[in-house]
This record gives structure tokens, C-alpha cells and sequence, in this order.
């Protein structure tokens, strides 16, 4: 694996969405390169599921999208996916063999992404001033 100091550097703003009138979700991600060069979008939608899943599923996808290990900050509107991750929240179910939360297949593949790449989490407020979320 290569050093920290010499990973790529990237930015990935993700969301996730369900509308239970149509009984269907999605998540998307637009990841940048360190100089804000728009490299990759990523989405798709998905019928019966939640919000929840797909702000992490955003998250997953865009730590797949990468084959070798990246510098990556991600910023998300979800406190929900900011404070498992950032918080350490998903290595301590994980370690604790917790299996009553939700979405662990989910997060169990995030995990494993997390000793790969080199993950920030940042919130930011959903539908304020970041035009990009």
C-alpha cells in the first residue's frame, strides 16, 4: 500500500434520498479531484428501501469507485453516516458483534474500504449554501 503522503487526494460530496409516494430511493456522488476537477458522478435508484440506506450506500459506492488507495474527505448532509464513521461507530458494532443496527451489510463493506482508503467524514447542512449537496 502506498504511504499516506503519497495517495491521490480526493473530495466526494454523496447524498442519499427515498420518497415514500413512490415508494423508491437513490443516492448519488460527485467525486473531485485535489485540484475540484470534477472526475466521476455516480448514482442509482432503487424501489422499497430508505433514506438512511442510501446515504450509505452513497458512501459505499464511492469508496468501490477507487482501486488503489485513496486520500478521500466525504462530505455528507447525513449525521447518520458522518457519526458512524467518523465517530467509529460501525468498528465498534463490528467488534462487538452487534448485530441489531441496520444496514450492516452496507456498513460491514464500508468497513472493510476503511483500512484501504484513507476516509474524513464532513457534514455539512442539507439544502443550505453548498450548491453541490
Amino acid at each position: 500500500m502506498k504511504k499516506k503522503n503519497q495517495m491521490k487526494k480526493y473530495k466526494a460530496y454523496t447524498d442519499g434520498s427515498y420518497q415514500d409516494s413512490i415508494k423508491a430511493g437513490g443516492y448519488a456522488s460527485i467525486i473531485f479531484d485535489e485540484k475540484g476537477n470534477k472526475i466521476k458522478e455516480l448514482y442509482q435508484g432503487f424501489k422499497n428501501t430508505t433514506n438512511n440506506r442510501m446515504e450509505a450506500l452513497a458512501v459505499l459506492a464511492t469508496l468501490e469507485y477507487f482501486k488503489d488507495p485513496v486520500d478521500i474527505t466525504i462530505v455528507s448532509d447525513s449525521m447518520y453516516v458522518v457519526n458512524t464513521i467518523g465517530q467509529g461507530w460501525v468498528r465498534k458494532w463490528y467488534d462487538e458483534k452487534d448485530y441489531s443496527k441496520k444496514n450492516l451489510d452496507i456498513w460491514f463493506k464500508i468497513l472493510d474500504y476503511l483500512s484501504y482508503h484513507n476516509v474524513t467524514m464532513e457534514w455539512t447542512k442539507g439544502h443550505a449554501n453548498n450548491i453541490i449537496n
